[in-house]
């Protein structure tokens, strides 16, 4: 077929236009260097269809120059998984390593605040009283240290029941409407309307699939995250939009263009399985560690209550700790514990009823300062020691998964991130490009200039 004189200047237009869209899309990117979740985009393109021509030979192609056909993102799914898995452990230990912590700072171990102090100087009330069996001052002191100490027992027990109260609060408000786990489905919602528009007309919505994936990336720190394709009722795929579901929910929580409302989080047996959710639940639990540690000090305050008034009683004297009999966790009776009023002037009882054995003698207050370093004491020094240990492995938990979750994003923006050094070469590759197909389409003009303009007529 005959060729036009302006086809070269067609083909440096393509080039031209080619060279256009890659230096814009390279803008983009530089632009968006330091935007969270952007993925690096270039242009993709193909040779434009070729022309058939004759020749001497036979027939030939000749090319017509470039066709934009499509600007591409850069992702690497698979690591956008990896990583969101990794999130999903990092946001369980971290969640879990500070309300460990804050439970840890309720102890006071080791200080002058700590239970272990408060036990000392309880049982160096009980070594002063033997050393004057009659002191009036001496038992004023020891009233005061039983009271000190019972307070401790009720203070810490306070202490530890707000990390789960507060535990549970966070827990209700991410799970609740309104919370940032709803914002996020409505968000995706939304997106899913748009980028099923979009992808409808043809269209890859680069920007729109950069902020999806940054939500799934945040619903990833509360639980596991699932996406599946959307179907349709034939069961066919719907282009551009998702299901997604997060920890062990049955039922997503955004399906293609519609988010679940009203929002509820129906989590099997109230499990959310994995992630923030997950660590909050299990210390907002009447099962979880910070209840195990409330039942432990309940056992200490009641070991140390038997043990202190089984001596006392058994030499004739009163009880000098009550223990609540309303407050029952596990056969335990919760902190605090109380000064029994025979031995509290305040409650009609008198200091005479501490009993220092027969009289003047100190039998019963050395025997129960023998008391100090007892199953009481050992008991707490356990608890202390597998708290430590237990914040230590969560901590521990807590680095090494921010260690991997790092390394995890640098894979991942080692494909999807911006480098600007590598857009500034692409940017002066394209801008050279762009010189070279204006140059051939000033050539074809001065050509096209010779051929018409220049060019004798001929037959006269």
């Amino acid at each position: 077929m005959p060729i036009s004189s302006f086809h070269g200047v067609e083909t440096a237009l393509r080039g031209l236009l080619a060279q256009q869209r890659a230096i814009d899309v390279t803008g983009h990117n530089i632009a968006n260097q330091s935007t969270p979740g952007y993925s690096r985009q270039r242009v993709t393109s193909s040779a434009s269809s070729a022309l058939s021509i004759q020749t001497a030979a036979g027939q030939a192609q000749l090319g017509s120059g470039v066709d934009v056909t499509g600007v591409e993102r850069i992702r690497d799914r698979f690591a956008d998984i990896q990583y969101r898995a990794q999130n999903t452990k990092l946001g369980e230990a971290s969640t879990t390593a500070a309300l460990l912590g804050q439970a840890e700072l309720a102890f006071s171990e080791p200080g002058d605040t700590g239970l272990s102090a408060q036990l000392n100087r309880f049982w160096s009330a009980w070594s002063d009283l033997a050393n004057a069996p009659t002191s009036t001052s001496a038992r004023q002191v020891l009233l005061d240290a039983a009271k000190a100490t019972g307070a401790t027992f009720g203070a810490f027990d306070d202490q530890l029941a707000t990390v789960q109260s507060q535990a549970q609060a966070e827990l209700a408000s991410r799970t609740a409407a309104g919370g940032p786990i709803d914002l996020a489905a409505r968000e995706l919602a939304q997106l899913g309307d748009a980028i099923g528009v979009a992808t409808g007309r043809g269209e890859v919505p680069n920007d729109l699939l950069d902020r999806r994936d940054v939500l799934l990336d945040t619903l990833s720190t509360f639980a596991q995250v699932r996406v599946e394709q959307t179907l349709d009722g034939n069961g066919d795929p719907v282009p551009g939009q998702i299901d997604v579901s997060i920890g062990s929910d049955p039922t997503p929580i955004v399906s293609g263009t519609q988010a679940r409302q009203p929002w509820t989080m129906a989590f099997t047996a109230g499990d959310p399985g994995s992630g923030s959710l997950a660590a909050l639940a299990s210390i907002a639990a009447d099962s979880g560690p910070v209840a195990a540690y409330r039942q432990s000090i309940a056992a200490v305050a009641s070991e140390l209550a038997t043990a202190v008034n089984g001596v006392h009683q058994a030499a004739g004297g009163p009880a000098i700790f009550t223990l609540p009999t309303g407050a029952i966790v596990s056969g335990v009776p919760r902190p605090p514990i109380g000064v029994a009023a025979a031995v509290d002037p305040v409650q009609g009882g008198a200091l005479s009823a501490f009993v220092a054995g027969s009289t003047g003698t100190n039998d019963v207050a050395t025997a129960i300062a023998a008391l100090r370093g007892g199953t009481a004491d050992q008991h707490y020094t356990a608890v202390v020691g597998q708290l430590g240990s237990e914040v230590a492995q969560a901590t521990t938990a807590e680095k090494t998964a921010t260690s991997l979750a790092g390394a995890l994003q640098d894979r991942r923006d080692s494909v999807a991130g911006v480098a600007i050094d590598e857009e500034m070469a692409n940017l002066v590759r394209f801008q050279r490009g762009y010189q070279a197909a204006a140059r051939v389409l000033s050539t074809m003009d001065e050509m096209l200039d010779q051929l018409i303009n220049r060019t004798g007529r001929v037959g006269l």
